[in-house]
C-alpha cells in the first residue's frame, strides 16, 4: 500500500511539473485605463482630463524575450484651453471633445526570460519590458473654436512607444500594466490645426496621445518545446 502511494504521489508530482512547463503562443484578452492628449492646448501636463480607454489585445509569442501585440484601442480625448495660460491669436476659446481610435502593431522585448515554471532558462513570472511600434488611427467628435463648432473626423499614422510590466498569474492568465506615449503623425487628432499660423503641421506636429492601461489575457495554442524550429531560447 505505501509503495501505492508513493508511486502515485510522484506521477501526480511528475505531471504538476510537465503542467507547469508548458509554454504558449499566443494570447488573447482586453484592457481598460485611461488616456488624454497633448497637443496645442495641453502642451507638457501628464494624465490632464484622464478619460476611459479600453483595448481588445493580440499577443504572438515568438520566444521568452519577444513578443508582438496586435491591438484595438480607443480613448477619449478631451481639453479646454482655460486651464493653462497660453494665450492663442485673438483670445480664441480653443475646446475638444472626441474619440481616438487606434489599431496597433507593437514588438515588446522583456529584460528577463519570462514564464511560468523554472528550468535551465531562470524564467521570470514578472517582467518588465519596452514597446515600439505602428500604428493606424482616427479621431471623431467635436472640436470648438470660440463657439464655432468642428465635427470633422481625422485620420493620422502613428508610431506608439512605451514601457511596462507583466506579470504571469497561472500557466494560462497573464497581466499586464501598460504605459504607451503615441506620436501621430498629423496637426489635428484633436480637432486644432496650426492655431498660431506658424505652419507647424505634418512630422513637427505637437499632436501626442498618453495612456495608461491594465490587460488580462488568456494564454493558448501549446508551444511545442521538442520542435526544433518551435524552442524557446
Amino acid at each position: 500500500m505505501k509503495s501505492f502511494l508513493l508511486m502515485l504521489g510522484m506521477l501526480i508530482l511528475g505531471s504538476s511539473l510537465y503542467a507547469q512547463e508548458k509554454e504558449y503562443m499566443y494570447e488573447i484578452g482586453g484592457g481598460l485605463g485611461t488616456g488624454w492628449g497633448y497637443g496645442d492646448v495641453n502642451r507638457s501636463s501628464a494624465l490632464y482630463s484622464p478619460s476611459l480607454a479600453a483595448e481588445l489585445l493580440f499577443r504572438y509569442n515568438l520566444n521568452l524575450r519577444w513578443s508582438v501585440a496586435v491591438d484595438f484601442s480607443t480613448t477619449g480625448l478631451d481639453g479646454d484651453s482655460k486651464d493653462f495660460d497660453n494665450a492663442f491669436p485673438g483670445g480664441t476659446r480653443w475646446k475638444f471633445d472626441r474619440q481616438y481610435w487606434q489599431l496597433g502593431f507593437r514588438p515588446e522585448f522583456s529584460f528577463w526570460n519570462y514564464g511560468w515554471g523554472s528550468d535551465y532558462r531562470e524564467k521570470k513570472r514578472l517582467a518588465p519590458f519596452l514597446t515600439a511600434g505602428l500604428g493606424f488611427g482616427f479621431s471623431t467628435g467635436s472640436t470648438y473654436e470660440g463657439i464655432t463648432e468642428d465635427t470633422k473626423t481625422t485620420a493620422a499614422l502613428a508610431i506608439p512607444l512605451g514601457l511596462g510590466v507583466k506579470w504571469k498569474m497561472a500557466p494560462r492568465w497573464d497581466l499586464q500594466l501598460t504605459a504607451l506615449w503615441t506620436k501621430t503623425f498629423g496637426d489635428k487628432v484633436d480637432g486644432i490645426a496650426d492655431p498660431y499660423g506658424v505652419g507647424t503641421v505634418g512630422a513637427v506636429n505637437t499632436d501626442w496621445i498618453g495612456s495608461i492601461m491594465m490587460s488580462v489575457t488568456f494564454c493558448f495554442k501549446e508551444r511545442c518545446l521538442e520542435c526544433k524550429n518551435q524552442n524557446s531560447f
